[in-house]
């Protein structure tokens, strides 16, 4: 069975997205914007203009939550640019959208793009040192091995924390 295309009659403009650790802010490439409805919700967000007798409609699923009420917009003339403030500070979105399909008219800013790899370094640099690098560091020679304690010495040590907490 052949079905026809579906068609739309709204245009759908172009997204660029950049996150920092309490916001996502989206820039929609829309050039001499004089009106435009903007809705946000805690996980999607509505946009819609007319421009030159062509209607434009984002009806965007968002990948995390957003604190609504704390939304900013302003129209910078070549943009209408988005503030959405992260419902989950410091959580990284691994998209904007939902969907796990690629939508071409989404893409993240490329001057806002970072390398995590220094976080992966300074894990590296903190990370627990091994046994025989501390005795080394501190010029340990021998260890007395940890003695297993009895069931009489555990039962004091829980009387005691019981005490103290």
């Amino acid at each position: 069975m052949n079905c026809p295309r579906l068609v739309s009659k709204y245009h759908t403009p172009k997204i660029i997205w950049y996150q920092t650790d309490v916001t996502v802010i989206l820039r929609i490439l829309l050039q001499d914007v004089e009106k435009y409805f903007l809705r946000v919700e805690c996980d999607h967000l509505l946009f819609s203009t007319t421009i030159n007798s062509k209607n434009y409609y984002i009806c965007l699923y968002l990948f995390g939550t957003v604190e609504a009420e704390k939304t900013t917009h302003v129209n910078v003339g070549r943009e209408i640019r988005i503030t959405l403030v992260k419902a989950h500070k410091w959580t990284e979105w691994l998209r904007l959208h939902i969907e796990r399909e690629k939508n071409s008219l989404i893409s993240v800013d490329p001057d806002h793009i970072y390398s995590r790899s220094w976080t992966m370094d300074f894990s590296k640099t903190i990370g627990r040192e091994s046994f025989s690098e501390y005795k080394r560091r501190h010029n340990i020679t021998q260890v007395m091995p940890d003695v297993p304690s009895t069931d009489e010495e555990e039962s004091d040590d829980e009387a005691m924390n019981t005490l103290f907490y």
